[in-house]
């Protein structure tokens, strides 16, 4: 074989070679599918005062999965509530307006969908829950009811609505539908009159009164 022959064989296979490196599945780096954060759903007080350390992971073409906590961009829907920093630090607000407040937390990464996750921020644990219902106690089948929460935060005047932050406590889930984040309660038309449902609402671990509903026919 000749010289010249050998050097055009060696210079076409170079070129396969770099060729190939630029097709799918040869040296393709995975690309960023998706985001998940967490935790989920916390609640964090102002006075004592917490944070909470979010984390990012990320998952890629290939299937694997990737901490991104240092990497994504890390942003608080209302900052009057709580702030987080570059690196996921929750932090909340020096002081809440009416006691509680709601901020989403999101992450992004390019093009990718942002994921989200709601933080809580109180002044501090409630000393009490106070629960309401209206129109009545003794509701009609098929009919609807609406409960009120409302807390008593140290340092702050007044009681606070905080409907929208609590936990429903509901003893019959199949003939009373309590919406989260709402008090908007509907008694199922397939319920027996005389049927008995109790309901109360949690916050930061503190638990209201108990509401007794009986109901009509």
């Amino acid at each position: 074989m000749s010289n010249f022959t050998r050097n055009v064989l060696c210079a076409a296979a170079v070129s396969v070679l770099a060729l190939a490196s630029g097709c799918t599945g040869f040296f393709v780096n995975p690309t960023l599918s998706s985001l998940e954060i967490g935790p989920q759903n916390q609640t964090i007080t102002v006075n004592p005062p917490q944070t909470i350390q979010m984390a990012a992971t990320g998952t890629f073409s290939d299937g694997s999965q990737q901490d991104l906590t240092a990497k994504v961009l890390w942003s608080s829907g209302t900052t009057t509530c709580a702030t987080i920093n570059k690196s996921g630090l929750v932090t909340p607000a020096a002081s809440v307006s009416g006691g509680v407040c709601d901020t989403t937390i999101s992450a992004s990464s390019g093009t990718v969908a942002a994921a989200t996750t709601t933080v809580t921020v109180s002044e501090g644990t409630p000393t009490t829950i106070n629960l309401t219902v209206v129109p009545t106690i003794n509701p009609a089948v098929g009919s609807s009811v609406t409960f009120t929460a409302e807390a008593t935060f140290p340092n702050v005047n007044g009681p606070q609505d905080i409907t929208s932050s609590v936990t429903w406590i509901n003893s019959n889930t199949t003939d009373l539908t309590l919406t989260q984040g709402s008090g908007a309660g509907v008694i199922s038309a397939g319920a027996t009159a005389g049927t008995v449902i109790t309901v109360q609402a949690s916050f930061d671990n503190v638990v209201s009164n108990t509401i007794t509903l009986t109901l009509a026919p």
